[in-house]
């Protein structure tokens, strides 16, 4: 993966980094470009862009942690953590210290994809082709909307429809830091509501910019919807979702590993492109190196099988049911135990939207707004039971939607957002409590006093 020099600004984290992964986005070597020296041409911009998408690809963020942590923070019934990172069994007990090094690397990569995106923002001028900006324009709102989306989920009590939602949320870099010089001093943390208000304009904004390019649109309509659903609109949520569906550039997978094993599969609406060049890593960082241990063809023991499957979340699947009996297997490898099919290799993609989300979405958002937009609800969650191997319900309940959420977006990185959302406990913690929220790390706190920290976490 090439990452391109940065310089580390102390406020923030914010950095100017270069380099990128994305659906459908091929990868160029990308000359180093100084920190101090500013776009000239449009190539220059575009390079910019694909830093951009390079890291949110890393490890800190969708490479690893932004798909796998959420789950590990919501493990209690479903996950069990038995890897030697001290890092992730603190976020597995649930009992974080503000100095955690995979909290802290997760903010400071977040807000280094921002300022990427804030760079390219702030050169468009430089290209002149209008469709080009368009699209480079889109594609940098959609990341910083969706890194400023996921920062104030992990770092920020919970949005509440309806309530005041003034709690702190995340600090909101809207220009660019190339140098020193222009180092924000003292810049404070916004509101959960002005968060995802944030969040929100910048997928708006990315979606007017995207009409004509639909895989980049439905990527932004997506986590749009994801949005909009975490604040229970579910008018906007459902919509969105619809329109993907309806577009007809989508279908479902006939199998369940499919998604997982074939790039840019047919449910693929945002996926991190990985290979054996370019990827989270084989060792000690990828979903894979975590969460898979079996022998392949050789011998050789694939993924140190730190993260398995708990006997009492694994016995919730019906016996005949194929996310059980196909996509979870008896390690094999570095460790025994239940692990999940969905992050077996290495340099597969990541997915990050999927179509299968948006089925369960809809179906959600319809039971709980007694409509049938696209659909009725138990017909959308009958197609995916009927993938699954199962046979049809013949009614439909809250529950009965959720739970066919949770099993079929297990260990997704869903586990965390839902329960929160749907307010039911997590563990034995309430989906409310501070110690469900991170800390603001330390070594952002301690160069800049104007940063509140989170209740529960000392400075």
């Amino acid at each position: 993966m090439n990452i391109i020099k940065y310089i580390t600004i102390p406020a923030v984290a914010v950095a100017l980094t270069l380099g990128s992964c994305g659906k459908k986005l091929e990868i160029e070597p990308v000359d180093d470009i100084s920190a101090e020296k500013a776009l000239s041409t449009p190539a220059d911009v575009n390079n910019a862009l694909t830093g951009a998408y390079t890291i949110i690809a890393k490890g800190a963020l969708y490479g690893t942690n932004l798909v796998m942590v959420p789950d590990l923070f919501a493990s209690p019934g479903y996950l069990n953590w038995t890897g030697s990172f001290s890092t992730y069994r603190d976020i597995s007990n649930q009992n974080i210290i503000a100095t955690n090094e995979d909290v802290t690397r997760t903010w400071t990569n977040a807000y280094q994809a921002i300022n990427a995106a804030n760079t390219v923002l702030e050169a468009l001028p430089i290209i002149t082709d209008e469709d080009m900006k368009a699209q480079i324009e889109g594609k940098a709102y959609f990341i910083r909307g969706i890194m400023f989306f996921e920062l104030v989920r992990l770092y920020g009590l919970p949005y509440e429809a309806g309530g005041a939602n003034s709690s702190p949320g995340v600090p909101l870099p809207l220009k660019a830091v190339t140098k020193f010089e222009d180092l924000i001093k003292g810049i404070t943390r916004s509101t959960v509501t002005e968060s995802y208000a944030q969040a929100e304009k910048d997928l708006l904004a990315s979606i007017a910019k995207l009409a004509d390019y639909p895989s980049d649109l439905a990527a932004s309509q997506g986590m749009l919807a994801r949005l909009y659903l975490q604040q229970g609109k579910y008018d906007k949520a459902r919509d969105l979702a619809n329109d993907i569906i309806e577009s007809g550039d989508y279908e479902l997978s006939p199998t369940l590993e499919a998604p997982f094993r074939t790039p840019n599969s047919s449910e693929g609406v945002f996926e991190i492109q990985q290979n054996e060049q370019s990827n989270a890593g084989s060792s000690n960082d990828g979903l894979a190196t975590f969460y898979s241990s079996y022998l392949n063809n050789t011998g050789g023991k694939v993924g140190r099988g730190d993260l398995s499957i708990l006997n009492s979340y694994y016995n919730t699947f019906d016996p005949t049911d194929k996310r059980r009996t196909q996509m979870i297997y008896d390690g094999t490898g570095a460790k025994s135990g239940w692990f999940t099919k969905k992050w077996y290799n290495y340099f597969d993609n990541i997915p990050v939207v999927r179509l299968t989300d948006l089925y369960l979405m809809r179906a959600e958002c319809n039971f709980r707004l007694s409509t049938a937009i696209g659909a009725d609800p138990l017909d959308d969650i009958n197609v995916l039971r009927e993938r699954a191997g199962l046979e049809d319900l013949e009614d439909l309940t809250l529950d009965a939607i959720l739970l066919e959420r949770s099993k079929e977006l297990a260990f997704e990185g869903y586990r965390l957002h839902d329960l929160k959302r749907t307010k039911k406990n997590i563990g034995s913690l309430p989906y409310n409590s501070p110690k469900m929220v991170f800390p603001i790390p330390y070594r952002e706190i301690s160069v800049n006093p104007a940063l509140v920290q989170n209740p529960g976490y000392s400075q």
